[in-house]
């Protein structure tokens, strides 16, 4: 598979997964209120893979993965921090609002989105290093 169709593939899953992410994430946010700090951050990354992904595939037929990238390196990262902040609470003995099922969801999303941005990674590095010569 060429990096074009790798990174055309990867735009299209982040507008499925956005499908799913915007009304998943603001419905069981809705009851702290759409202004707290940790919705916010899910809300930069909505808008974040939203236009890396509407870039990435109005660039065709040229690759353009950087800003999908840095999309999914910013999802990425809220993931690790939301994943391994519920394991702590269950760890530590506490329960979470959604049960044992919530850990589960964000942690198969958190591997979901570290697995897009490595690849996106691999791209833009790729992408680069062909652009200098």
């Amino acid at each position: 598979m060429n990096p074009r169709r790798i990174e055309t593939v990867i735009a299209c899953f982040t507008l499925a997964a956005l499908a799913i992410y915007v009304p998943g994430e603001t419905y069981v946010s809705w009851s702290y209120g759409l202004l707290h700090p940790f919705y916010l951050v899910d809300l930069i990354a909505m808008a974040l893979l939203l236009w890396g992904a509407a870039h990435s595939l109005r660039a065709r037929p040229r690759c353009s993965p950087g800003l999908l990238c840095a999309a999914w390196g910013w999802a990425a990262a809220n993931g690790w921090r939301a994943t391994f902040w519920r394991l702590a609470e269950l760890r530590g003995g506490g329960e979470l609002e959604y049960g044992r099922s919530e850990a589960w969801v964000v942690g198969i999303a958190s591997a979901a989105a570290l697995a897009c941005f490595a690849v996106l990674l691999a791209l833009t590095a790729k992408h680069d290093q062909s652009r200098r010569f």
